[in-house]
């Protein structure tokens, strides 16, 4: 933190002499939600100026001019609801980026229109849905680095813990949910990713890149498919196209930088390269810790319009990632004391668009994927050599070829489908050394020779006694070593179609339906969707939705079998929701909303179907099943008059059956069971520059030296917190055998019959902005868990028959500053 108070206070120092705010510009493209057209001659108004414009025949716009600051933005066209955006901020000699998607006004009767106001709807949704942009990601207290985060605040998303960005939604598991941006499907969008799940460290995509974010929980459209838990769809804004612009960050998470501007006179480029920070600080600082995390990214979009109604895109990321643990005794490794990993991905697409009439378009894409997992986990002996215990090297390959036809006839009915094509190639290989079963004496102290103990003397005179010797008598099991190699190749195809229909001014009507098929496993699946929207009243609308979603397997475990392939189909969830959505006024909204979602056909380990363990091989089955259902309330109010801020709670039940007692239908709470969950978030934007005797001091010396402190004025100031309540998650508490010192679950085990204490969490941000005649500076300073508490991730069961509690994320300050130029 003192690395992070000298960077602030040098950038304070440094511009404290700079002239005063200058103006800057706003440019953008209006356009109808459903068809994409251009909407020509709609009128783009900045609240509380008489500054405007008017979109052009492209949907084109661009205002100059403007005196720095944040605006709200609301755009106005004749036939449909106007929209608008709030916190949109115009920085010195920039030109800000802003793209708005307009929907067709709904009359219900003489006199009563719908109108949408600051809420902007998710494509082709009636329940579940979320839409944000950019402004409310750099104001939320982690969405400002990490969108997946940002989307735990809804009430259907759960954590995995502080460690991993992973969404649970709707008791459902890891890797359930699909991450798209731009049209490309993404497999692993963060940095350090766990195989086969969705999450990792941190989100890999700049928050600088995101124009919207279309988050569907639960109830997502015919034309995403392979997930049943949620899709995550992110549209990138562009580059500038009138000049070109740099952007420089610099925070305790790293150093990055960002350039955009004009393509010829037809396209556009946006580009940035980032680098993890505190390994290079490391390498001049001694700080005692040497599992500092390693990570680069590079990020690229390119856009070129082939024609005013063609346009070609292409999109790029790529990460690299490193952590070395060596020496350092971590409770959580249970034994093995170092692990060097190590992993490497990016996806590289382009996607063509047509605006083939003004009633519809076309979206084709064409997708490359490629991962790595290089994984060392190893002992070192007192000779100083080293003793592999697990080796991972794996390779997955993805290539996508996806497209998408919307053709709307009139207005009442709009007709989509699409198809997709996915092949992905695995390269697996795998080590595990042998595990020997090895018997124990014991000895109350030295002067006895130690010997096979019973149970009831082991923790009388042994159990954490600092006297106790403790010896190994015999190997009862060399164990044998266990590896796997493998390539195989995994062809998927799918097909989908839809019918948006609006009988009524009132009712809205989605009926789709998806069809995918597996080369492997010879698996065809078929997907209904329905949705329905119904206006009670110009502010009341009823939603509802069911459908079936069907999830692929990890590619883990369809190749974890001896004879290298495992014949798993897709399992499957029956879901259905309804909710009431009020729009209170055009800033403030809430949902209430109940879901009931059955699961069958899961992939679980065989191990777990039977009580006799020496009827299973130790390869995965379909023979899970379960059920989850719960009631969610979401209150939120966008930024206006000063403040923002959202309330979110869900009460729900996620239950299995017990595959052990077949036809039963015993229940156990999954692992994600966490009951109740509460999340509140809050922020407050004050304008220091509207006022005289700010603007008076500001260019002094002595303001600018102390501009880095978190309540120092600045020309924008905003604070924001984040309060985060779980309900403890369940567990099957481990059983410890002394005699082999190995802790166990036993096959006739209940499971999950105890919990964890539950999670609750603080966070508070800091956001400053200082306006300067040809650059932006921004500073921000947050604390996450601001009181420091314990919150538990697990337990550790250890050699010696005890146990610790492994805690999530203690206090962490965090800061950067943002230069823009």
């Amino acid at each position: 933190m003192n690395i992070l108070t000298c960077l602030f206070a040098s950038t304070a120092l440094l511009l404290s002499g700079l002239s005063a705010q200058s103006v800057g510009a706003l440019t953008g493209q209006i356009t109808d939600i459903d068809t994409h057209q251009p909407l020509v001659g709609a009128n783009i108004v900045l609240e509380g100026t008489n500054l405007g414009a008017a979109a052009d025949a492209e949907g084109r716009f661009r205002i100059v001019n403007i005196p720095v600051g944040s605006y709200t933005i609301r755009v106005m066209m004749m036939g449909y609801k106007t929209q608008a955006r709030a916190n949109i901020h115009v920085v010195p000699q920039r030109e800000t980026v802003f793209n708005m998607a307009l929907e067709e006004t709904i009359l219900l009767s003489e006199g009563v229109t719908i109108t949408a106001g600051f809420f902007e709807r998710a494509k082709d949704a009636v329940v579940s849905t979320r839409t944000v942009d950019i402004e409310e990601m750099r104001s939320d207290p982690v969405g400002s680095y990490d969108m997946m985060m940002m989307m735990q605040a809804l009430p259907s998303v759960a954590s995995g813990g502080d460690h991993t960005n992973e969404i649970i939604v709707r008791g459902g598991g890891p890797g359930e949910n699909l991450f798209v941006i731009d049209h490309l499907e993404i497999p692993y969008p963060n940095h350090f990713p766990i195989q086969g799940f969705d999450g990792g460290a941190i989100t890999a995509v700049r928050t600088e890149f995101v124009e919207r974010i279309d988050f569907y929980a639960g109830a997502f459209p015919a034309r995403f498919g392979g997930r049943l838990s949620s899709v995550m769809d992110v549209t990138l804004r562009e580059g500038s196209r009138t000049r070109h612009m740099a952007e420089l960050d610099l925070g305790i998470g790293g150093v990055s930088a960002l350039m955009e501007g004009p393509l010829t006179d037809r396209g556009s480029y946006l580009v940035s390269l980032s680098k993890s920070f505190l390994d290079l600080v490391m390498q001049t600082v001694e700080v005692g810790i040497s599992a500092v995390p390693r990570y680069s990214t590079v990020q690229g979009k390119l856009v070129f319009d082939l024609t005013p109604r063609k346009k070609l895109k292409v999109n790029f990321l790529g990460m690299l990632d490193a952590i070395t643990i060596e020496g350092e005794k971590m409770i959580q490794a249970q034994g093995i004391d170092n692990v060097n990993m190590e992993s490497n991905q990016y996806t590289v697409g382009v996607t063509y668009k047509d605006l083939f009439s003004l009633k519809g378009y076309s979206l084709l894409s064409l997708g490359h994927s490629r991962t790595t997992f290089d994984w060392q986990m190893y002992r070192i002996g007192e000779s100083g050599a080293r003793f592999d215990q697990y080796l991972k090297d794996n390779i997955e390959t993805e290539t996508t070829l996806k497209g998408d036809w919307v053709y709307i006839p009139d207005r009442s009915l709009e007709l989509s489908g699409g198809f997709k094509l996915k092949y992905t190639a695995l390269d697996y290989a795998d080590w595990a050394a042998a595990s020997p079963q090895v018997l124990y004496g014991y000895a109350a102290d030295s002067s006895t020779t130690p010997a096979a103990v019973s149970r009831d003397y082991f923790y009388q005179y042994i159990y954490e006694k600092s006297d106790a010797v403790v010896m190994p008598l015999d190997t009862l099991d060399h164990g044998a070593p266990w590896s796997r190699g493998s390539r195989d190749g995994v062809l998927r195809s799918g097909l989908y179609g839809q019918i948006n229909w609006q009988p009524t001014a009132r009712l809205e009507l989605i009926a789709g339906a998806r069809a995918e098929y597996m080369e492997l496993t010879k698996a065809v699946t078929f997907s209904p969707r329905l949705g329905l929207s119904y206006h009670l009243s110009e502010k009341l609308k009823l939603n509802a939705s069911a459908g079936r979603y069907y999830q692929t397997p990890y590619y883990d475990q369809l190749i974890e079998d001896e004879e290298g392939i495992n014949r798993l189909r897709n399992y499957y969830a029956d879901q259905a929701v309804l909710g009431l959505e009020f729009l209170f006024r055009e800033d403030v909204r809430t949902t209430l909303e109940g879901y009931y979602r059955a699961y069958d056909d899961m992939a679980i380990s065989d191990a777990l179907t039977t009580l006799d363990t020496t009827d299973t091989h130790g390869g995965w089955v379909n023979a899970g099943a379960g059920h989850a259902y719960g009631i969610e309330l979401f209150v939120q109010k966008k930024f206006s008059s000063h403040w923002y801020g959202t309330l979110s709670y869900a009460r729900s039940v996620a239950e299995g059956y017990d595959p052990r007692y077949p036809g039963e239908k015993r229940t156990y709470p999954w692992d994600y069971d966490y009951g109740d969950m509460l999340t509140i978030i809050g922020g407050y934007k004050i304008k220091y520059m509207d006022y005289d005797w700010y603007n008076r001091i500001k260019d002094t010396f002595w303001f600018g030296a102390l501009s880095f402190l978190p309540f120092w004025p600045s020309d924008e100031f905003e604070a924001s917190f984040r309060i985060r309540y779980i309900g403890g998650a369940p567990y099957t508490p481990k059983v410890y055998d002394h005699n082999l010192r190995k802790w166990y679950n036993y096959t006739s085990q209940a499971l999950n019959t105890e919990r964890y204490d539950y999670f609750l969490r603080f966070d508070i941000m800091f956001n400053k902005r200082f306006y300067y005649k040809k650059m932006n500076l921004v500073i921000f300073l947050g604390i996450l868990n601001v009181f420091n508490r314990d919150n538990p991730l697990n337990y550790a069961y250890l050699d010696d028959g005890t146990r610790e509690k492994v805690l999530q994320f203690k206090m962490i300050p965090s800061g950067g500053v943002t230069l823009e130029f």
